[in-house]
């Protein structure tokens, strides 16, 4: 008989972003774009079997406005050997990282940033909120 410890992935954030809120356009163009990059994110995987690998996922709880976009990019946290992929945030779950290796504590920045068309217009105040998921890589 064997025994092994059993070890749980987690992902940490440091805290919510700061109100993102669009309110700059240049005549002719599409409104200024805003962004925060203040965040952090802290992820932690168990030593796992063979070659593990794990990905993370983003969404939000309900679909932006039309005309607006939330992207969400997660920086690929040092030695993690992980692959990073802007997200456009909506209530599917979406790649943001990929192949973190097996055993590994980091923590890296996360950015968001909000844009929208004209089309979009006056959009009320609002907020979302960003699920993050680690899990084992298939």
């Amino acid at each position: 008989m064997s025994t092994r410890a059993i070890g749980a992935q987690t992902i940490t954030v440091s805290g919510n972003p700061g109100l993102l809120r669009i309110s700059t356009a240049v005549a002719g163009s599409q409104p200024t774009s805003v962004s925060d990059a203040t965040r952090t994110f802290t992820v932690n995987t168990p030593p796992g079997g063979g070659g593990a690998k794990y990905n993370v996922s983003m969404n939000i709880d309900a679909n932006m406005p039309a005309g607006v976009t939330l992207t969400a990019t997660l920086a690929i946290p040092a030695g993690s050997a992980a692959t990073a992929t802007p997200v456009a945030l909506d209530v599917t779950p979406r790649l943001a990282l990929s192949a973190i290796k097996k055993n590994y504590t980091g923590s890296a920045t996360m950015t968001y940033q909000l844009a929208a068309t004209a089309a979009a217009g006056v959009v009320p105040v609002s907020s979302r909120t960003v699920t993050l998921t680690i899990v084992l890589a298939p």
